[in-house]
């Protein structure tokens, strides 16, 4: 009976090690995706994002804080250590890959695909998710064009710019555009969309003419700005579509 008890209580100390990893590995990742540029995350929003109270999340983050994960300074915020951004990004890839299988391969909508990426993450290993990434084709992006972070053998950190930094006859793929509900709309039915790859035709002032799946398409600059992009490289069919495209500046202002 002693060795039953034993053996119960070292199960129970097992389950709670692996709920407070669960809850560090939370603590990080919303830190990372919720963090303003090179600004401490005050600790008010990270509370709220994770529906808790500003003592649990100031407890919290003084342990995380001794494990060497973060930097807590009282009435500022919390930032990542070198530590806890690979430790962050190891999970949020594992998250976003997830999203990418569900929403691509099973139907699902991202809210519910979301939802069940936040019990996966957890409990993927390492060999399962570098599986799902070469099932998935390596995806740079989840389906709301958010950037999955690469795995430890992913090579250098990808470099984005806005689309108007591109030139007559640069392709760029596109990975995340900043934008409301409306523009997003029109930039899906257009073939802008996070993955697909786009060749500027046109460059003026106001705006820019781009190649994409769905043909010609011409951007005001102000919606242009927002739809961030990695550059690829020119090939001699851009450059033909570049000199045979009917006009060197866009045709519109559509938003």
């Amino acid at each position: 009976m002693s060795g039953f008890i034993f053996w119960v209580g070292l199960r129970m100390s097992e389950t709670m090690r692996e709920y407070l990893s669960e809850s560090v590995q939370m603590y990080l990742v919303t830190v990372l995706r919720l963090r303003p540029e090179g600004q401490p995350l005050p600790l008010s929003e990270l509370a709220e994002a994770l529906s808790i109270s500003p003592v649990s999340a100031n407890e919290m983050c003084r342990k995380l804080q001794d494990q060497g994960l973060v930097t807590y300074r009282p009435y500022k915020g919390v930032t990542l250590t070198e530590l806890g951004e690979r430790r962050a990004s190891h999970t949020l890839r594992r998250h976003r890959l997830w999203e990418v299988f569900l929403v691509e391969k099973l139907g699902f909508d991202f809210e519910r695909a979301h939802a069940s990426a936040c019990a996966l993450e957890h409990a993927t290993p390492d060999p399962v998710a570098e599986r799902l990434n070469v099932f998935l084709d390596h995806p740079s992006v989840n389906p709301r064009g958010e950037p999955i972070p690469r795995g430890d053998a992913g090579g250098p950190e990808r470099m984005l710019v806005p689309l108007t930094a591109l030139q007559v006859g640069q392709r760029a793929h596109v990975v995340r555009r900043d934008v409301t509900d409306a523009a997003r709309a029109f930039l899906d039915a257009q073939g802008i969309a996070p993955g697909e790859v786009l060749t500027v035709v046109g460059v003026a002032q106001d705006g820019l003419l781009v190649s994409s799946g769905g043909g010609d398409v011409s951007l005001a600059r102000s919606l242009a700005q927002v739809v961030e992009v990695e550059m690829a490289p020119a090939t001699d069919r851009d450059m033909e579509a570049v000199s045979t495209s009917p006009g060197a500046g866009p045709r519109g202002d559509e938003e």
